[in-house]
């Protein structure tokens, strides 16, 4: 009979490594841009930053979806941590620009082999009766961890130094490397296996509709992520800070509740509630005037949003065969990173037309349009 235990000893190791890479990772997001102004780089080359590091792991996660469908998970998510590791080491020993751009395309590449490979360990040794709630689970080693990273990323910058901040990064990243060595990971059954095709495998075709839903539930976040700082300047909104602490504080306790949701009753239900609820996040946060609709705001994205991409991804997975969880993670994880740059991209240019409040409200209109398309799943389903 089937172990029914989600935390186990391997899903703790995992959940700790993931943890601790995506601290060690987001801490260097805030700053990356401060340093390379330092270096005199330019708003294209600051910009660069982000998109070269986003290209490298949207073109990596084909090939590690694929080698993770026959081969060892544990040694690639044992190799990729150790990239991420060794190329945040050499940061501080790059001061010529193009070459910082080069290392952040590796840099890229190393973070979708390790987001993939991990995450497809812990699809591996959580019970499949409850992938569901276990996936919420995991994923609240990414949302925390992301919350905590950037606040330390920051106060290590202004109060030390740059480099204090790499070798901070770089010791997370071997504790992080240390916990996977206690990781049991099954080896998948070797089977005949269709040939590589790098567009096939970008998306993979049986978590195609998952994958359509994160891409547009994501505009929600790169909404958030873009214009949220500049909104509360505009609004004088001094604790905006209160919009990412109860962000993750809401959808970390409500993770038990939905997962089990998500097993018992299956997509439709809880991501149609949920997307709602989003919607409302943004137009509350539209007319968001001080601390009390800021936080209302917060509870509404973090049950909705918060929600909606744990699902998401346990979904895309369900999709396909044991094999190719490692496909379908690397399909998700590609899909919320096409989202973010799409996002950022198209409402970059939008800004330049309406205000901030109105892109908020724009935007909001994405979750009802998620929750049209998995009622009409539904429906399809049901016939």
């Amino acid at each position: 009979m089937e172990n029914q235990k989600i935390f186990n000893k391997s899903f703790l190791f995992i959940f700790t490594s993931n943890f601790l890479i995506f601290i060690g990772f987001e801490m260097l997001l805030p700053i990356l841009p401060a340093y390379m102004i330092s270096l005199d780089a330019s708003p294209i080359q600051v910009g660069l930053v982000t998109t070269l590091f986003t290209v490298g792991a949207v073109l990596i996660r084909p090939f590690a979806g694929y080698f993770l469908i026959d081969n060892k998970r544990k040694a690639l998510a044992i190799v990729a941590s150790a990239m991420l590791m060794l190329i945040t080491f050499v940061y501080p020993f790059l001061n010529i620009i193009w070459m910082l751009l080069l290392l952040r395309l590796f840099h890229g590449a190393a973070w979708g082999v390790s987001t993939t490979a991990n995450s497809t360990m812990a699809v591996d040794s959580i019970p499949k009766s409850r992938l569901g709630e276990g996936l919420g689970y995991f994923s609240v080693s990414t949302t925390v961890g992301a919350i905590i990273a950037q606040s330390l990323g920051i106060f290590i910058y202004d109060f030390y130094s740059f480099d204090i901040v790499i070798w901070s990064s770089v010791i997370l990243s071997l504790l992080a490397l240390t916990a996977l060595l206690f990781v049991k990971s099954s080896v998948p059954v070797k089977r005949e296996k269709a040939p590589f095709r790098f567009f096939d495998m970008i998306f993979e075709r049986n978590a195609w509709f998952p994958a359509l839903l994160t891409v547009i539930s994501t505009l929600g976040f790169g909404a958030i992520i873009t214009f949220l700082v500049v909104f509360g300047e505009q609004q004088n909104l001094d604790n905006i800070f209160l919009f990412f602490l109860v962000n993750a504080t809401v959808s970390t306790l409500l993770r038990p509740y939905t997962g089990k949701w998500y097993d018992r009753n299956g997509p439709w239900s809880i991501i149609i509630v949920s997307a709602i609820l989003g919607f409302l996040s943004l137009v509350v946060l539209s007319f968001a005037t001080n601390d009390f609709y800021l936080i209302i705001s917060a509870i509404l994205f973090g049950a909705g949003y918060g929600t909606v991409m744990p699902c998401l991804q346990t979904w895309a997975v369900q999709n396909v065969s044991e094999e190719k969880s490692g496909a379908a993670n690397a399909t998700f994880f590609s899909s919320f990173d096409v989202g973010v740059g799409v996002s950022a991209f198209i409402l970059g240019m939008l800004a330049e037309w309406v205000s901030i409040e109105m892109i908020f409200r724009i935007v909001s209109f994405s979750f009802l349009v998620v929750a049209v398309l998995v009622y009409k799943d539904y429906l399809n389903k049901k016939k």
